[in-house]
């Protein structure tokens, strides 16, 4: 199963590349295919040193699964916090199993350490302020594998009054537990995985190819929302801009020159647009910034800002043959104003700038 969870971990990282943490997922099955591997030899061996190697892979898979998780929150692993763990586990281990021998205490210590990885699995879930239904599901099955690991030891301990062989019947619990944990794991993973991925897809829908910036589609769905949080006191701006004599530049120095000039702009208007603002190219060479509610006072900082730095920049893309400007309409939203009415209002100004001779910025009343 793990051989299974891991190529098909594989592939789906090898199609979806910008989520690493997936990579990371795979690297964690493939440790764990080669621990059950080794635990294979090291009971027909019966070699205690196997054994031993077996449960550090068995280790290090929690471990990437840790890893793995922080990965996809965009956060940094809790690289201390999991090498005590390990070190004290796997420490004990050895001590146990070549100084002193017990396997009640090398079982203690071993779903100990694996329960406290698994611990660091579900603060890395729960801390997330808004989870996902498949969130959910991935924590309760965490939740379930770490009251796993920590009920082995009960078993062992209820067991050790029974008559017969007490540990092989602890490790055919272990086997039967391990691969249950392995293949709940597994299910929560695909869930988060195929949740992310059409995220992904849904994501990319929405944003233009070219510029890097939201198409009309995603910037709609996201102006409607902020358009709805703005107040008298707080509104909103809408700030138009167009590419001045666009076509003649594709006409005279081919779409390609054409491209990287949409690409310049796109960056200019992304680098001098607050943090917080809704850019986007709406096709062609029209492109538009939705300042949200309370920040209607820089729309006209925002479009000089950018007018004046792609001006700069623009004849160096054409090799100093013609200088690219752009032209800039603002329209602050009114109380309860719809996008359709901003936009045309916003539009209107931006008409004026093009009739008054372009390369330049006028807002509506």
């Amino acid at each position: 199963m793990s051989v299974i969870f891991c190529v098909s971990m594989f592939f789906l990282w090898r199609h979806h590349g910008n989520l690493t943490y997936i990579g990371i997922f795979a690297l964690s099955y493939a440790t764990r295919a080669i621990c059950f591997g080794v635990f294979y030899f090291a009971f027909t061996l019966q070699d205690p040193v196997l054994r031993l190697l077996a449960n550090v892979f068995l280790m290090l898979s929690m471990v990437l699964l840790s890893f793995g998780l922080s990965s996809r929150r965009g956060r940094r692993p809790r690289y201390s916090i999991l090498l005590i763990i390990a070190a004290v586990a796997l420490g004990a281990l050895y001590y146990y199993q070549f100084v002193e021998q017990s396997l009640l205490a090398r079982v203690i210590y071993l779903n100990g350490g694996l329960a406290a990885v698994g611990l660091v699995m579900l603060l890395d879930v729960a801390a997330r302020p808004i989870r996902t239904p498949v969130e959910q599901v991935l924590l309760g099955l965490i939740l379930i594998s770490c009251v796993g690991f920590l009920l082995r030891p009960l078993f062992l301990l209820a067991s050790s009054d029974a008559a017969g062989p007490v540990e092989g019947a602890y490790w055919l619990v272990v086997s039967i537990s391990d691969a249950l944990i392995c293949a709940m794991t597994a299910v929560g993973i695909f869930a988060v995985i195929a949740s992310d991925v059409m995220d992904s897809i849904k994501s990319d829908a929405q944003v233009d190819a070219l510029s890097g910036l939201f198409n009309r589609r995603g910037f709609e769905a996201r102006v409607v929302n902020a358009l709805a949080r703005q107040t008298a006191e707080a509104p909103a701006a809408m700030i138009l801009s167009d590419l001045d004599h666009f076509k003649s530049i594709n006409d005279r120095f081919g779409h390609s020159s054409g491209d990287k000039i949409i690409r310049a702009f796109s960056e200019t208007l992304k680098d001098k647009a607050p943090g917080d603002a809704i850019v986007a190219r709406l096709g062609g060479e029209e492109f538009a910034v939705l300042l949200p509610p309370g920040q209607a006072i820089v729309a006209q900082a925002v479009a000089e800002a950018t007018r004046s730095a792609f001006k700069e920049i623009a004849p160096a893309i054409l090799s100093n043959e013609f200088g690219p400007t752009a032209s800039f309409g603002i329209a602050v939203a009114s109380k309860g104003e719809d996008l359709l009415s901003l936009l045309d209002r916003a539009d209107r100004a931006l008409y004026q700038a093009k009739s008054e001779g372009r390369d330049r910025i006028r807002q509506a009343d």
